[in-house]
């Protein structure tokens, strides 16, 4: 009789410790698709971010030599290069202004 508890109590004890196992397992393994998933969303994130901070800056360079080449046109004959000046003290300020938010 005192094989069979033995037996019946080692059945036991691995039974309970597969159980236990499996349960750890499953913690884990939905533990570890979560991070996945946050981690792919925040990429897909900061992609778009990118994408769209450089637009931003291109269409702001754009902009830049559009004002000053126009500025130019209209009192480039009276003061010549005003455009391109005012062009680069406007990005001038708003390089600062942006640098100084950021900190």
């Amino acid at each position: 009789m005192a094989i069979k508890t033995k037996k019946n109590s080692a059945s036991n004890q691995n039974e309970w410790k597969s159980l236990f196992q499996g349960f750890i397992e499953n913690i884990f393994e939905k533990l570890s698709d979560n991070i996945s998933q946050k981690v792919h969303n925040w990429i897909k994130m900061l992609k778009r971010k990118t994408i769209g901070f450089l637009l931003v800056v291109f269409g702001f360079l754009y902009l830049l030599i559009g004002f000053s080449v126009f500025l130019n046109s209209l009192l480039g004959q009276i003061i010549p290069g005003l455009g391109y000046v005012t062009a680069g003290v406007l990005a001038m300020l708003v390089g600062y202004l942006v640098g100084k938010s950021e900190a």
